[in-house]
């Protein structure tokens, strides 16, 4: 489960807090919305996370990530790490298909 701290523009298509939830989304992720208020003063919860009071702001497990720029990046690693171990899987059981003849 994750946790994105965002702004509260009521849809995903005016910031860069909407993309990181349409990302979130494609990417299948649950996660939980908390809207901060528009004033920067407002976010104390924000402040307390990251040290700076901007968002987007993504809790993953451990994980504290702002900026919409890492967030995304660390969602196309995630989707990078999950595709490797998909093919690994894939490969390995492949591995233990191949005809005889073949492995030769």
């Amino acid at each position: 489960m994750a946790t994105l701290y965002r702004c509260p523009t009521p849809t995903n298509w005016l910031c860069r807090c909407g993309t990181v939830a349409r990302r979130l989304r494609s990417q299948a992720i649950d996660f939980d919305e908390v809207r901060v208020p528009f004033p920067k003063s407002l976010r104390p919860e924000v402040e307390d996370l990251t040290g700076q009071r901007w968002v987007p702001v993504l809790v993953h497990g451990e994980e504290v990530i702002h900026d919409s720029h890492r967030i995304l990046e660390y969602l196309e690693w995630l989707e990078e790490r999950e595709e490797r171990a998909q093919a690994g899987a894939a490969g390995a059981a492949g591995r233990d298909s191949v005809p005889a003849e073949a492995a030769r």
